[in-house]
């Protein structure tokens, strides 16, 4: 059996390979596609068993191996460096000290979520990121206002008589310039956060039990409610 380690990166990432015996048979810097990745392994012979490191953009190869069959274990950033600090540290040193962990059965192993619960976690992600940008745009709205004296007149200035106010406000040319763009970039970004069928079909009452599944599947977390 051997024990593949993978030390990813955004454009190249290095592989070093440790057989049965506990040497080193292949260390290799490759570019980052996974008919690469697939090719470099279909090269060794015996099977093999492979760690990567829960490192920035993980996914695509954890999901591009574990298709082709692998058997894939996800390397916990921090305790992994936690076992095997060194004072050199290069990309061949940091794959071949996984496939040696690996191999050793001493490797610090992170989840690997199911796919579709990933695919859950980023959809909220980016819910949450919209929601904070339109906030932010609301905000730069009042900075406007506030810049050229104008009292608003509605408690919410984005429900339709507010912004039907907004729409027919006298300014000067640039600040009504800079009024239309932010006003422009809140109604997008309301519908990229709601989506035709979230805006078509009614929301179904939560329930306590439901608030909490949403909440765990958001954190990656397994939680209480009571």
């Amino acid at each position: 059996m051997n024990s593949v380690g993978i030390d990813l990166h955004r454009k190249r990432s290095h592989v070093a390979v440790i057989d049965d015996e506990g040497t080193e048979t292949l260390s290799r810097r490759i570019t980052n596609d996974p008919a690469t990745f697939l090719e470099l392994l279909a090269e060794l012979a015996g099977d093999c068993r492979i760690a990567l490191e829960a490192t920035y953009g993980w996914e695509w190869l954890a999901d591009g191996l574990q298709d082709a069959g692998y058997e894939l274990h996800l390397s916990h950033p921090l305790r992994t460096k936690a076992i095997a600090s060194t004072r050199v540290k290069t990309d061949a040193v940091d794959a071949r000290t996984l496939a040696y962990l690996l191999r050793a059965d001493l490797l610090p192993e992170a989840y690997i979520a199911p796919r579709e619960l990933r695919d859950l976690r980023d959809l909220l992600r980016h819910r949450v990121a919209l929601t904070r940008m339109r906030s932010a745009l609301k905000n730069r709205v009042s900075a406007i206002l506030a810049k050229n004296g104008v009292a608003a007149p509605y408690s919410d200035m984005f429900g339709p008589g507010g912004l039907r106010f907004l729409a027919e406000l006298k300014l000067r040319e640039a600040p009504r310039r800079r009024l239309d763009s932010t006003l422009a970039l809140i109604a997008a970004s309301a519908a990229r956060s709601t989506g035709p069928a979230a805006r078509s079909t009614p929301a179904p009452r939560r329930t306590r039990s439901s608030r909490c599944s949403a909440r765990s599947a958001a954190s990656g977390a397994t939680s209480r409610c009571w």
